[in-house]
């Protein structure tokens, strides 16, 4: 699962998780603006075969971005 939040302290940053199969999550990157971490996050979506992101508590197919 691929998950885009907004910084809570900065709120022009996002950042990138991703949760692997085993439940283990690792902040990917943290930027400013929401397009570049939908960027980012459809790149690592096809890298690691993801169908699904969570874009601040939406279920986004990566078809659709």
């Amino acid at each position: 699962m691929i998950k885009i939040t907004k910084n809570q302290n900065l709120p022009q940053w996002f950042q990138v998780i991703f949760t692997d199969s085993f439940g283990f999550a690792d902040i990917v990157d943290e930027v400013q603006g929401k397009a570049k971490a939908m960027r980012i996050a459809k790149k690592l979506a096809k890298k690691e075969r993801v169908d699904n992101i969570n874009v601040e508590g939406f279920i986004m197919p990566t078809k659709e971005l």
